[in-house]
């Protein structure tokens, strides 16, 4: 099969390889990939500008969704034909404290797609049954296959943030991630929901406005700090949602909190923030890290989705086969599209 593989440590060490079908064990189903999402990430690991460390050449993707070819003697919940969506975590231990707590997400010996084990940008991916989830029948596999960033935002703003009713939460990124938050946001009750682009988001902008988004800024012709400031009783957001990671977003984040207030960093940023960290301590404010997601949240997604309430098709802009990668990614990078899926070749 044709597989879009990292090959070696080093920046553009990514090509399309035939590669065998993976072998399944009795706890195993075998995947055939309707469409797998390109995430922001994708990108970094094919240029080497991650913190991942690369160990071995792995086929990159980790959110898809398709159908079961193959089910192992062991499997007791899915059979071949049922229509399916993976979790990101391949491997974990299932027997550490974090794993018992219900975090198995941050297990020591936690291996995700895509990362540490191949992925599914590829024709078949070999999934343990305990981390699989079945698409609802009015669900389609093209919005199936992003469950995972909407997993990602549930987890962020549900169940790690404290959203009440009438609240004003700032969404700083709108990436698809983003752009969820914003939804979940509204299906929370807030009051004010305003998200933070720059230059080339317009088009994100505006169908964040779709999503639940009461106020959109474009930093890049307006200053996001004035008008949230401006907002309600003048102390700034109840909770900031930093998506995009740098040391200048997690500023106007802290700036624009307000004292009590809460802020949830869910983008990544490798470089030092340079500058005091200080005023967290000084406004008494909340700040937390998120990562991932877990499996009682990707029930709840795609009871979400069944429902109607998120239409992640909406955000899916593109649609190309594998062999087009390295187009998808650069459209990504560059902001032309919103959300790119692959299918198989």
């Amino acid at each position: 099969m044709k597989a879009v593989v990292k090959y070696a440590d080093a920046a553009g060490a990514t090509e399309l390889r035939d590669v065998a079908v993976p072998a399944t064990g009795d706890t195993d189903v075998l995947v055939e990939v309707a469409y797998t999402g390109v995430c922001g990430t994708d990108p970094h690991l094919h240029k080497n500008t991650s913190a991942f460390k690369f160990v071995r050449p792995f086929i990159l993707g980790h959110e898809f969704a398709g159908t079961i070819v193959k089910a192992g003697a062991g499997v007791t919940k899915f059979s071949a034909g049922d229509r399916v969506t993976s979790e990101t975590h391949a491997e974990y231990c299932g027997k550490c404290t974090m794993c018992r707590q219900n975090n198995y997400h941050l297990c020591r010996e936690r291996k995700g797609y895509g990362f540490h084990v191949d992925g599914a940008f590829a024709r078949y991916v070999k999934v343990p049954e305990r981390i699989l989830h079945r698409v609802p029948d009015n669900v389609s596999l093209k919005a199936a296959s992003i469950t995972e960033p909407f997993c990602v935002a549930y987890k962020s703003l549900v169940i790690n943030s404290n959203v009440n009713p009438g609240d004003t939460v700032v969404v700083i990124g709108p990436g698809s991630i983003g752009i969820l938050c914003a939804r979940l946001a509204q299906l929370s009750g807030a009051g004010e929901i305003v998200v933070i682009g720059t230059e080339g988001d317009e088009r994100r902008l505006e169908l964040a406005k779709e999503f639940g988004a009461t106020i959109v800024i474009n930093s890049s012709t307006e200053d996001p700090l004035g008008r949230i400031m401006s907002l309600g009783d003048g102390y700034g957001a109840d909770l900031v949602l930093d998506l995009a990671g740098s040391s200048s977003t997690l500023k106007l984040s802290i700036d624009a909190v307000r004292p009590a207030g809460q802020i949830t960093k869910i983008g990544w940023g490798r470089q030092p923030v340079g500058f005091s960290l200080d005023p967290i301590i000084a406004k008494s404010v909340t700040f937390k890290g998120h990562f991932s997601h877990t499996w009682d949240v990707w029930e709840k997604c795609l009871t979400l989705m069944e429902k109607g309430l998120v239409d992640l098709e909406k955000l899916i802009t593109h649609e190309l086969g594998i062999d087009e990668w390295e187009r998808a990614f650069e459209m990504s990078e560059s902001k032309e599209a919103v959300k790119v899926v692959l299918k198989p070749v």
